[in-house]
Parts: structure tokens; sequence; C-alpha cells
């Protein structure tokens, strides 16, 4: 019981559901306060997973179904730093909202309490549920502007799509089921070990391999992405793009580098797929962003181009490979969660959220300026920030085991991206405010996290040795 007491999910899970009771007790408070209260409960369940480790110690626990070690906590603590930006974009958004402002507050904590048990679900039982819970929770938050057409659209596109890979991955983990007797992921990795492979094994692999690559959307599971996240709410979009990227990306960690299909003769299969899809995924997302005009919608496409870089990283399968997926989902962290907070607070004053609206902000607001721009130019890789530290480790770990084709993709999917970063940074800078435009104000709450995002972005791209040393811990796990 006290090891249980001591779970993050739990904590989250008690705090979140302690706060429904008190939103729906007291109907008129004030949704900044509720959200103020959330994001407190997540910063001390952050605080929390320092110490868990020690208290806990390192191993499997429930039978095999839960890990704690170094890729767990990595993830959780990505996953509860993505929250609490999310609820302070969320407090500036819900202003917006006509109605269950409450419901839209809590239900990012609870779809991470999923997230979370994701991080150390060791077993397919336990990743299904999971998964459930962070998919359940998005289709409520996507369309939850219900007087919105667009939001509606969306929500019912990512329904359908999300039933589907739902229904890819049952079918997948039944099949494996099946062939190993186990749902288990050690478990599964010793059938496959004592005897030889067969079609059935490799068509169950395909099977989650699709679901998962629905998750991420990766190419040709990317068709919901621009829709989806040009209909649902900034803040929700945001998660989307970050938090919920990431824990199909711990799945296909968990699985193809350190438990489940890490058989080495199960290696150059799933190196193979992985290549082939990284191709696609960098070339069609990047290409894909030229021509938006819709800020959000851009971010979407790019956002399938990043996924393309951190498959081509995945496919490696090295110790290089996988410290590169983390490094770069760290840079997309910061400089994601920045770009989308900022769209957020000018979106709802200028009333839009084409390149058009944002033309002239450094004179409306040089702050918001600065800090889309810093986001922007980090994601395009160009040093000295978090963003070029990504690109090149991806860049490096793909070119060390020869893979050269992906390498050349990178390239220019990396130049082109410079294109449509930097356009919107020439909007900003270059381009004259509309006639009448007023300036864009911050608040003192929206100014300190612009700053603190910043910073992270450009402090963490010239020292990188806290990233390296919590990267390590995960490789540890491991055991390369």
């Amino acid at each position: 019981m006290k090891e249980f007491l001591l779970l993050p999910e739990f904590q989250l899970l008690a705090w979140t559901l302690a706060l429904f009771v008190v939103g729906a007790c007291r109907p008129q408070l004030a949704p900044r306060r509720l959200a103020c209260a959330a994001a407190i409960g997540a910063t001390l369940v952050l605080a929390g997973t320092f110490i868990a480790p020690l208290t806990l110690g390192v191993g499997q626990y429930f039978h095999g179904l839960y890990a704690v070690d170094g890729l767990s906590i990595f993830f959780k603590q990505f996953f509860l730093v993505t929250l609490i930006v999310v609820l302070w974009m969320a407090a500036e958004f819900a202003e917006t909202l006509t109605g269950s402002r409450h419901e839209f507050l809590l239900l990012p904590s609870l779809t991470t309490v999923g997230l979370l048990l994701l991080a150390s679900a060791t077993d397919f039982t336990l990743m299904f549920v999971a998964l459930e819970l962070v998919t359940i929770s998005f289709y409520v938050l996507v369309a939850c502007q219900r007087d919105r057409v667009a939001a509606l659209e969306a929500g019912v596109k990512y329904l359908i799509i999300g039933a589907l890979s739902t229904g890819f991955l049952v079918y997948g983990i039944a099949f494996l089921y099946g062939n190993t007797g186990s749902t288990a992921f050690r478990a599964i990795l010793e059938t496959l070990a004592a005897g030889p492979l067969n079609p059935s094994l490799l068509f169950a692999l395909t099977l989650i391999m699709v679901g998962l690559c629905f998750k991420i959307a990766a190419v040709p599971f990317h068709v919901w992405v621009p829709d989806v996240y040009q209909g649902a709410p900034t803040p929700v979009t945001a998660f989307l793009a970050v938090g919920s990227k990431a824990a199909g990306f711990v799945v296909l960690l968990r699985l193809v580098d350190f438990d489940g299909f890490s058989h080495p003769a199960l290696v150059p299969y799933t190196g193979s797929l992985l290549t082939v899809l990284a191709g696609l995924t960098v070339v069609l997302g990047t290409f894909a962003a030229l021509p938006q005009r819709n800020l959000k919608r851009l971010l979407g496409y790019s956002s399938i181009g990043h996924a393309g870089f951190i498959l081509m990283a995945l496919s490696c399968h090295t110790p290089r490979g996988v410290n590169a997926v983390l490094i770069y989902l760290v840079s997309y962290l910061f400089a994601g969660l920045l770009a989308f907070f900022l769209i957020t607070v000018v979106a709802r004053q200028v009333r839009g959220e084409e390149l058009a609206d944002f033309s002239g902000l450094s004179r409306r607001s040089p702050l918001a300026a600065f800090g889309l721009a810093v986001a922007f130019v980090s994601m395009a890789g160009i040093p000295p920030l978090l963003g070029f530290a990504g690109k090149l480790g991806v860049l490096a770990a793909a070119w060390e085991e020869h893979k050269y084709v992906l390498v050349g993709l990178g390239l220019v999917a990396a130049t082109v991206g410079l294109y449509y970063y930097l356009s919107i940074v020439r909007y900003m800078y270059w381009n004259e405010p509309a006639d009448g435009a007023e300036p864009v104000r911050l608040s003192g709450r929206a100014k300190l996290l612009v700053w603190t995002l910043t910073a992270a972005v450009v402090v963490f791209g010239v020292y990188q040795m806290p990233i390296a040393t919590a990267v390590n811990q995960v490789l540890l796990a491991r055991n390369w």
C-alpha cells in the first residue's frame, strides 16, 4: 500500500478528482484559480518524481505491469512539465469558452494520468488501457467548443481515426498473444528468443506499429493532423503536438529498443520499417507545410516533419539514436509549447490565427514577437538554440548507421523548414501591422512563462549538461 501511495499517477488522479468536486460545488470559481490549483498539484507530483525512485527502487511492480526506470522517470517528468504549461495556456484560453470551463481546465490532468501510466507500462494490457484513457480524454478536449463547427468537425475526425488506430492495435495485440501466450514485454522477448520467427508474428508486429503510427502522425497515417490541429482549441493542439506525440514515442522506445521487439532477429525488420516511415514522414510533413497560411495548420504539418526526424533516429537501434530521440523531444517540448502559448495569447487579441494577423507583431508586442522568433528559429534547427542540437543528433545517428539517404532527406527537409519558419519571422518583423491595429498586451503571468520557456530554449542549447545527464539515466535502463 505504501508503494501504491507513492505512485505519481495515483497522486495526480486524487488531486484531479478533488478539483472536479470543488469545481462542481463552486461553479462560480474563477477558471484561473482552478487552473492554478491544478498546476500546483502537477508541480508537487513533478517534484515527487525526483524522490520516488529512491523510495521505491528501480524495478518492475504489480506483477511486471509497471516499471520504475530511467525511461519512465524521464517521460513522467516530460509529461508533467507539458501539463503545467498547458494548464497555464488553458487558463488564458478559458475566458473565450461559453461553458464547461472547469472540465476544460481539469481534463488535461486526467489525460496526463494516462500518459504517466504509459511511461511505465511494460505490458500490452496496461499500455492499451493507458492509451485509451489518453485518447478518450482528447476526444472531449478537441470538441469542447460545441458552438464552433470547426471544433466539432475536428472532434469527429479525431474520434474516427482514433477508433481505427485502436482497432489495429487490438488486433495486433491479439495476434501477438496467440503466438506467444503473453502480453508482457519481457515475456514476449523471451519467447521470441526461444524459437524461430514466423509470418504471424511479423503480421502482429506490423499491426501494432500501424496503430502507434496513427498516434505519432507518421505518413501515411497523418491525414487527421491538419484539420484536428486547426479546429481544436490551441491549448489542446499544443497538448496533442507535444504530449500525445511523445506518448507514441515512449511506447515505440519500449518496444523496439528496450523490451518487447528488441530481439536481434527483429531489429532488421523494425529498422527497415521505421526507415521507410521516417523518409516518407519527414518529406511530406516538411513540404506540405510550405503553402499553409494558418499558423496552427502550418505547425500541424511541421509536427509531422518533426516526427519524421525522431523516427529517423529511432530506426538506428543504437544508443546514439535513443539519445537523439530524447534530446529532440526535449527541444520540441520547449520550443513547441512556447510557440503555441504565444499563439494562444496573441490570437485571442488579434482574433485570428492567419499569418497576416501576425504582421508587424514586433511593433505591437516586442516580447511576443521575440518569443515566437526564438521558438521558430529553434524548430528550424539554427544554432546555438536547442533545436540545433536535436537535429544534429538525429543526422549524426543516421550517418553513423550509414543511412545516407535519410541524412540527405533530413538536410533537404531542414533547409525547406528554414523557409517557412523564417517566413513567419519576416511577417512579424518586416511587415507593417494592419491599420488601426492595437497593441498586444501580455499579463504578468504570461510574461513570466514566455521568459522561462525562451530561456530554456537558449540556455539548454548552449549548456546541455542537465539534459545529457537525464538522457544518460535513460540509457542505463537499457544497459547498452
